[in-house]
């Protein structure tokens, strides 16, 4: 008997089990019970019950909400609305829309190389002393010349004492500073790098790139405009995904309208977040937040280690909900890219090649930089190009805002440096056209980079902004029946069918009918009798 082996898989036992029971019966007694159930039959309410929790909550129902659905025969409305109103809720929403707006942002590179400090030590038993290792051939005359292992000095004009070290190079001593990513910490930084004057002497503003150049320019106070390692680089790019999230689950919880999602001033802000648009905006790397796009706007008082701490602020009114929040302009970094998301997420419209291809090599082909007439181009760019100008006064691979008042649509200056040979400005070079690579853009020069080629009509798109779109969209119709039938397809756990077109237009009435409540809209699926037939 010891050498006989119990099945032990599943399968094995289904296999003993269907030698003892008829064909027949377990056909009907395991498979139809387990895929296909009668779709005449009312859904069982405990299975609706379990159904909705996991879809709404993410959580199986407690024994005491079966216990509701026994004494009411069904699962009641007060028992969705309840859940409908939860964090849970708000949770599972958030999860669904980062598939739509993917907020993560972790791989952007906010820092300039420069700002950045590392550490050595001359034993194993001594102290650690920070510095920054690209400018240490400014202040030291070599990028691995870290400061002396003592105590730094000044001379009578205030002026840091350095010693020569034979062999070129000169070096300082340290002082001791509190960090602003560990304040509960005294740590060595060469003085040179801990210098805290917000301007030079020379009037450099210290924490800018201009700083850089100036040998009276350091860190700032507690290190304030420079970093140290991953922590602080990534708790300001993740409190920016987090800050979609949370807009989008305070308007769940609030049961606000889903288009102030698109046209709202509401955002959060958590202490890294807050640091980093008080300190460190004017360090770039690739991404720029210049010019500010949040001028004179009251941050709470807030540090770095009050990274769970959160608070809600109101942004001002060029701002166009999550269209324009740091997240959405550092992952769509182009005006094209962040027109194709919004039509593919909230219009359901991607852009797409004609089902024939894209013509090519045709003689009589017109070939053009106006993407909106050039053959093979134009029939995604004569609606992606003026869609794309609703975001043309926020820089692009950046989060900068080009107010009108200190960048005009067109610019003499601009013009005039374009045409006459005089040196154009940083401002003219980064935001207008003043050189041309084809005579079709001589007829534009002055004007900012996102104006060229674009109708009459779409002129005013730049200063209506991406809220404007959203509202059009809205108007049109495309806007509500795409979220409706986005909300469906994540609901029913499959692509909807053609003949379900009027059970969207049906859902987007609903959704239109109820100040366009999200949660009325997802109420409206789970309540319905689609929904309850693929349960």
């Amino acid at each position: 008997m010891n050498d006989v082996k119990r099945p032990r898989s599943l399968w094995v036992w289904l296999g003993l089990l269907a030698l003892l029971l008829p064909s027949a019966a377990l056909a009907d007694g395991l498979v139809n019970e387990a895929i296909c159930q009668d779709p005449g039959k009312d859904l069982d309410p405990h299975r609706q019950l379990r159904a909705l929790s996991l879809q709404l909550r993410g959580v199986v129902p407690t024994v005491d909400e079966h216990a509701t659905v026994d004494l009411y025969g069904e699962v009641p409305d007060v028992l969705i609305d309840e859940w409908l109103g939860s964090e849970a809720f708000g949770d599972q929403v958030v999860r669904m829309h980062r598939g739509l707006l993917w907020n993560n942002v972790s791989n952007v590179n906010l820092f300039n190389a420069r700002s950045g400090m590392t550490r050595s030590r001359t034993s194993s038993t001594d102290p650690y002393r920070y510095w920054r290792r690209q400018q240490a051939v400014r202040y030291r005359g070599d990028t691995t010349r870290a400061c002396l292992d003592q105590p730094a000095e000044w001379d009578a004009n205030g002026q840091i004492v350095t010693y020569d070290q034979g062999d070129g190079t000169i070096a300082e001593g340290w002082v001791e500073v509190t960090p602003y990513w560990a304040p509960d910490t005294t740590i060595r930084v060469c003085a040179f790098d801990a210098q805290d004057a917000f301007v030079s002497p020379n009037g450099t503003r210290c924490d800018t790139t201009d700083g850089y150049e100036d040998l009276a320019c350091g860190c700032g106070p507690n290190l304030s405009w420079c970093r140290y390692g991953t922590a602080t680089t990534r708790a300001p790019v993740e409190a920016m995904a987090e800050d979609v999230d949370r807009r989008i689950k305070a308007n769940v919880l609030d049961d606000a309208s889903y288009l102030d999602l698109f046209t709202g001033r509401k955002a959060f802000v958590n202490g890294p977040l807050v640091h980093y648009l008080t300190y460190q905006t004017g360090i770039p790397a690739g991404t720029r937040f210049t010019p500010d796009p949040y001028p004179e706007l009251p941050l709470p008082d807030l540090d770095w280690a009050d990274a769970d701490t959160w608070q809600e602020i109101e942004l001002g009114p060029e701002h166009a909900g999550i269209l324009t929040s740091p997240a959405f302009l550092l992952r769509f970094q182009t005006n094209r890219s962040r027109a194709n998301r919004f039509y593919t997420s909230f219009m359901c419209q991607p852009f797409q090649p004609p089902d024939s291809g894209i013509p090519t090599g045709e003689a009589d082909a017109v070939q053009s930089l106006d993407l909106q007439v050039q053959d093979g181009c134009k029939y995604c760019h004569a609606l992606l190009e003026p869609a794309a100008s609703h975001w043309s006064r926020w820089t692009e691979s950046g989060a900068g805002y080009l107010d009108a008042e200190s960048f005009p649509s067109f610019d003499e200056d601009c013009l005039r440096c374009a045409t006459t040979g005089e040196s154009c400005s940083q401002e003219c070079r980064r935001h207008y056209i003043t050189e041309a690579v084809t005579s079709e853009e001589v007829p534009w020069f002055g004007w900012m980079k996102s104006y060229e080629f674009r109708r009459d009509e779409h002129m005013e798109f730049p200063d209506a902004g991406p809220s404007r779109l959203a509202l059009q969209a809205t108007v049109d119709g495309r806007f509500p029946e795409c979220v409706a039938e986005t909300a469906a397809q994540w609901l029913l756990g499959r692509p909807l069918l053609p003949e379900e077109d009027e059970y969207i237009v049906g859902l987007a009435s609903t959704f239109q009918s109820q100040d366009f409540s999200y949660r009325a809209l997802v109420k409206a699926i789970v309540t319905s009798e689609t929904w309850r037939r693929v349960q």
